[in-house]
Parts: structure tokens; C-alpha cells; sequence
């Protein structure tokens, strides 16, 4: 019995520390800028990214020159789509997911997604 009331008091206190690690938060693969900071080795450091969180595209406007790959992570547990000028170019994005889209012609673009109507961006594509 004195073995079983030590086990669970180990256990008890594993989940209190791993709670109080989940606690800490974790971090955002962007930059309020819409430049990814590393954190997610998919996407690399500096490059245009839109982060899809809190039914919001993150950020609202991005410029970016033709032929850039632009980075789209679902950071959320909603699905969500990317949308050009109303076209679904990504299909179901789930929680982590990442799409990428290279401009190829210069111009504003609208982004929504299909799921959420609130949710809209504009990346402005420059020539480089």
C-alpha cells in the first residue's frame, strides 16, 4: 500500500509539471510583421508567412515580390481554406497544417477562407 500511495503521488506531480509547462504558452510561428521567425522548421526564418489563428488571417496585409513562396499555417483547431480572389487554392486546412503559394503576377489579392467569412487578407505583389 505504501509503494501505490508513492506511485501516485509521483504521478500526481508529473501532471502537475507538465500542466505548468503548458501553462508557459507556447509560440507563434510569426511576427506580427508576417515574417516567420524559425519556430517551425517548415518555414523558414524571414520568409512572407500568414498565420491563420483566432479566426483571423495574421496579418491582414502582406507585400511580397513575384515568384515569393508565401507561407500559410492553420495554427488553430478550425479548418480553414485559402482562398485567392475567391479561389479554394489550398483545399482543408487542419490544426499545424502549412500551404505555400508563389505569386506569380504582380497585383492586389484578396485572401478569405471558405469556412469563416470574417476572416480576409491582401497580399500585394510588387516585381522584384
Amino acid at each position: 500500500m505504501h509503494r501505490l500511495t508513492r506511485l501516485a503521488l509521483l504521478a500526481a506531480l508529473a501532471l502537475a509539471a507538465a500542466a505548468a509547462l503548458a501553462a508557459c504558452g507556447g509560440s507563434s510561428s510569426s511576427s506580427s510583421a508576417g515574417v516567420a521567425d524559425g519556430s517551425d522548421s517548415r518555414i523558414p526564418a524571414g520568409a512572407p508567412f500568414i498565420d491563420q489563428d483566432k479566426l483571423q488571417f495574421i496579418p491582414k496585409e502582406l507585400s511580397v515580390k513575384v515568384g515569393e513562396t508565401v507561407y500559410f499555417k492553420n495554427s488553430e483547431t478550425a479548418l480553414h481554406t485559402v482562398n485567392i480572389d475567391g479561389k479554394n487554392v489550398s483545399g482543408n486546412m487542419k490544426k499545424n497544417d502549412v500551404f505555400t503559394w508563389v505569386f506569380q503576377q504582380p497585383g492586389s489579392y484578396k485572401i478569405t477562407c471558405d469556412y469563416h467569412p470574417q476572416m480576409k487578407a491582401t497580399i500585394t505583389v510588387t516585381e522584384s
